[in-house]
């Protein structure tokens, strides 16, 4: 018979001799860290060390050379009289450190709230012939309340288009069918479009990437650097003139940022943008199902802004709560968890500068980011991630929102294409529409019971 105490052990010890049973005692007192860390401390007898002793001599035995033997057939003196005894006590204190996971998660309430991996600390009192203490240091899921999430403000939707947006959507579809043309005056004004040559230096020095030929630029698009734009206004075809800007701190080529650099700029011709005239004969050569009049094409960009506006509106009132809520709750984040979030955000940028088949930090150049920024927004970010998943899990668990499996297999019968049956779609991809139909659940409840004001 076996006993299993965790807890203090030293009243146990009087039924050994009373009831004549084999105890095994487990030693453990956690200690709550920072962070969500917590530690837990156990006792290790003379006994249970000289037992993983003897376990690590067979391990590290099988692998040993010691001359006249096989491996693995050296007996005990032998290879303690080669290696010596204390070359078995690394691999000793790994299987006790081992058995002591084992124990933690013996205690199924302290498993469940287990998270990463563990940090061993070997106690100063270590030695091979006494008992001697050992530690295992790990995150666990934060303990939280959650903020007030019923009764948040939130401004009501905004669903109709008006007419400057219509007008808006109107001169997009022209400016989408407009021609460039020479203007008969050359010369740049906002809005037009310059050919021209260019050649950048730094100290009197050409740079690479800061020459062109023949570049077609929209002038006022905010394309270029600040100022180099502007400094175009007003340039005639055929001159040539020097503009002068200043490299922002932040740009993504650390060489060049926060210089000032001299650009020699030749402009060559200038063209304007001509718009198609607004008739009924330019609607219907659009070919839009159902659209053949200027009214009718009103209507429709007045239905696609009013249907994009019902999502947009919703998405933005859902930001609204979850911001509030996640402002409102304070929680000691465990950095496993944000490390996870963190390393999947960044692991999805690196993808893509592979895609492109550029180094990751050229790719974040080409978005004006540097890699310190972003990896401070990352951090960010990765935190806020990480804090949404706890407060989605515990807000779900709270109202009873967790799918039950009649969702899950409705869910699934959307998701079936032909020959695929719902309840292989469930086996395959449980956890994921699991998740999907909790945080839809979530969110309407939040939506439902949101205060609306205008």
């Amino acid at each position: 018979m076996e006993i299993k105490y965790i807890g203090g052990a030293d009243f146990l010890h009087i039924f050994l001799k009373k009831y004549g049973l084999r105890l095994r005692v487990i030693c453990m007192v956690t200690e709550k860290l920072e962070k969500s860390r917590m530690k837990a401390t156990f006792d290790v007898t003379a006994d249970e060390f000289k037992k993983a002793v003897d376990e690590a001599f067979v391990k590290v035995n099988a692998n040993a050379t010691i001359k006249g033997f096989r491996k693995g057939h050296a007996p005990r003196s032998v290879y303690e009289k080669t290696y010596g005894t204390a070359a078995l006590y690394e691999e000793a204190i790994n299987i006790v450190l081992n058995n002591k996971v084992k124990e933690i998660f013996d205690d199924k309430e302290l498993a469940q709230k287990v998270l990463g991996n563990y940090v061993p600390e070997v106690g100063d009192d270590f030695g091979p012939d006494k008992n001697f203490k050992v530690s295992l240091t790990f995150d666990v899921t934060p303990e939280f309340n959650l903020p007030e999430y019923k009764g948040i403000e939130v401004k009501k939707a905004v669903l109709s288009a008006t007419d400057s947006e219509i007008d808006d959507a109107i001169k997009a579809v022209l400016s989408a069918h407009s021609t460039k043309v020479e203007k008969e005056e050359q010369t740049i004004a906002n809005g037009d479009y310059a050919v021209f040559d260019f050649e950048g230096s730094v100290d009197g020095k050409v740079f690479e990437g800061g020459s062109a030929k023949d570049y077609e630029l929209k002038i006022g698009s905010g394309q270029f650097i600040p100022g180099f734009e502007d400094q175009m206004v007003g340039m005639k075809a055929g001159e040539t003139k020097d503009v002068n800007v200043t490299f922002p701190e932040n740009y993504g080529a650390k060489d060049l940022a926060g210089k000032a650099a001299v650009f020699k700029v030749s402009v060559h011709k200038v063209l304007a943008n001509v718009l198609p005239e607004l008739t009924d004969a330019f609607v219907e050569s659009l070919k839009i199902d159902g659209v053949k009049t200027i009214d009718d094409l009103k209507k429709n960009k007045k239905d696609s802004i009013e249907a994009n506006k019902k999502t947009s509106e919703k998405d933005r009132q859902v930001d609204t709560i979850i911001n509030t809520i996640l402002d409102n709750t304070v929680c000691d984040m465990p950095e496993t968890l944000v490390k996870e979030r963190v390393d999947q955000i960044r692991a999805q940028y690196e993808n893509q500068a592979k895609m492109y088949n550029i180094p990751f930090e050229t790719f974040l150049g080409l978005m004006n980011i540097t890699k310190e920024k972003f990896d401070e927004e990352t951090e960010k970010q990765g935190a806020r991630q990480a804090l949404f998943s706890l407060v989605f899990g515990k807000l779900v668990e709270a109202e009873k929102l967790t799918p039950t499996e009649e969702e899950l297999k409705e869910f699934a019968a959307k998701q079936a294409k032909e020959g695929e049956k719902p309840e292989d779609l469930v086996a395959k991809n449980g956890y994921q529409y699991f998740n999907q139909i909790a945080y839809d659940k979530m969110i309407q409840f939040l939506l439902d019971n949101a205060k609306y004001i205008d």
